[in-house]
């Protein structure tokens, strides 16, 4: 069974399989998610989504049931393709920065 991932907004989520999802911090704070898939809907359904967002929009990122990430959406990247073992893979990138809570 595949874990979700799952992106909200006020008005909006999605949930993604996590086994197409890969998260990397850029610098401090700043997340870069890559989704990769053989299923180009899948991958236009996630542009889609994160394509509505405008900078600086706010949403929480939920990865396996583990907590809500509160965050700010940063931008996308182009949809790609990747040749892999004669098969085609669709890839895109959404940029978000974590919101940092200020300790006092």
């Amino acid at each position: 069974m595949n874990e979700k991932v799952v992106f909200k907004t006020d008005s909006r989520h999605l949930e993604v399989d996590d086994d197409i999802v890969t998260i990397k911090e850029k610098q401090k704070g700043t997340l870069s998610i890559r989704f990769r898939s053989p299923d180009k809907s899948k991958i236009e359904e996630i542009m889609e989504f994160f394509e509505s967002l405008t900078d600086m929009e706010p949403l929480t990122m939920n990865i396996a049931d583990t907590g809500e990430i509160k965050a700010y959406f940063r931008g996308t990247g182009p949809l790609d393709t990747i040749k892999e073992d004669d098969k085609i893979i669709y890839t895109f990138e959404a940029t978000i920065q974590e919101l940092q809570e200020l300790i006092k």
